[in-house]
């Protein structure tokens, strides 16, 4: 099987009791059937402990939060009792797993760090460097590829290509991605992934024809993220100004490593249902948020309580891929006038 992750995965290393926005506090703690199995026979104090913070709910286990909002096991010290006493290979499969995201595609594994981890999202934005996803071989013998698979790749990889070409503005790269997107996915819905690495080797730069007079997809934008699902305080008190947010002084280089962990995360999952243009108009809307948010926060922050807010919430992913279909202020041409202004405030 083949695995390919972002360049930093090797460097991360969590920061536990350190951490000033723990995964332990906020989210109902999914425990996987083998861990609640054990926690169920587990002898002595801990193991009360663990049956009497143990639920289940539509034949879900999960650890429900205390009042304070965190999960029964995390201890004032900013540690887990469950690790402390049983060691790490005791605690659930999500507990051992985050911040990684795994996704399988048959003969293809890709590990990612979600952002909405403050050390990962930290490895994120701490080089200016062109972000890349080596891939090395494993052992695993992976299942048979979806036909989708490889024409999805060979899109990917040209996008990142366009992106990374520093010679140009970020704008123009950003524009080119959606145009390039916009010829797949009429392919895609003509069932004609096969075309796509063709479509990849002759492409060409589009002259750019964007008019920049009328809305880009802000102030409205603010507006469709409210209506969503919202977990914290904070992200709801950013929404709330967020009209107010001009976008911050974010180098170009950064503002790039972003949209290539969004393209990398979620471009391949069109393979699933196959909605490529969406994605790649979730990666650019995500990085333009973050960007305006950055003017507000600090950048890290900014992008952290973004990725908390919606990449961890399969609903808002959802509402976010449907609105790009049926919300005008998000439409593609919308998109383009927005990247249009970028142009002219640079």
């Amino acid at each position: 099987m083949e695995w390919r992750a972002p360049d930093y995965l090797e460097q991360f290393q969590c920061l536990a009791g350190a951490c000033p926005h723990s995964c332990c506090q906020g989210w109902e703690v999914v425990v996987d059937e083998a861990s609640a199995a054990i926690y169920r026979t587990l002898p002595g104090p801990l193991g009360e402990r663990l049956r009497a913070a143990l639920q289940t709910e539509d034949g879900e286990d999960f650890f429900a939060l205390t009042d304070t909002g965190r999960c029964p096991f995390w201890d004032e010290d900013g540690l887990c009792a469950i690790h402390r006493a049983l060691g790490p290979e005791r605690t659930g499969e999500v507990c051992r797993s985050h911040p990684r995201f795994i996704e399988d595609y048959g003969p293809l594994r890709e590990t990612s760090l979600v952002a909405s981890c403050p050390e990962a999202c930290r490895l994120l934005l701490s080089s200016s460097a062109p972000l890349t996803f080596p891939e090395t071989e494993t052992d695993e013998a992976g299942e048979e590829a979806d036909p989708w698979l490889g024409p999805l790749l060979v899109a990917r990889e040209k996008m990142l290509e366009i992106l990374q070409d520093r010679s140009r503005k970020i704008d123009s790269r950003f524009a080119e991605l959606l145009a390039l997107a916009v010829e797949a996915q009429t392919l895609l819905d003509e069932d004609e992934a096969p075309l796509l690495p063709a479509l990849c080797r002759e492409w060409t730069t589009p002259v750019p024809s964007c008019k920049t007079d009328g809305e880009g997809i802000f102030p409205r934008a603010w507006e469709v993220l409210s209506s969503l699902e919202i977990l914290g305080d904070d992200w709801r008190a950013l929404l709330g100004r967020g009209r107010e947010a001009v976008p911050g002084a974010v180098p170009e280089v950064l503002l790039e490593r972003i949209v290539a962990y969004f393209l990398f995360r979620y471009t391949l999952k069109a393979v699933n249902d196959g909605d490529f243009l969406g994605r790649v108009q979730f990666a650019l809307l995500s990085v333009l948020v973050v960007e305006r948010a950055a003017s507000l926060l600090p950048l890290g922050e900014a992008l952290r309580l973004y990725c908390r807010e919606i990449e961890h919430n399969r609903d808002n992913m959802d509402a976010l891929l449907s609105a790009f279909r049926t919300e005008p202020a998000l439409s593609l041409s919308a998109f383009f006038r927005t990247l249009g202004l970028m142009k002219v405030r640079t």
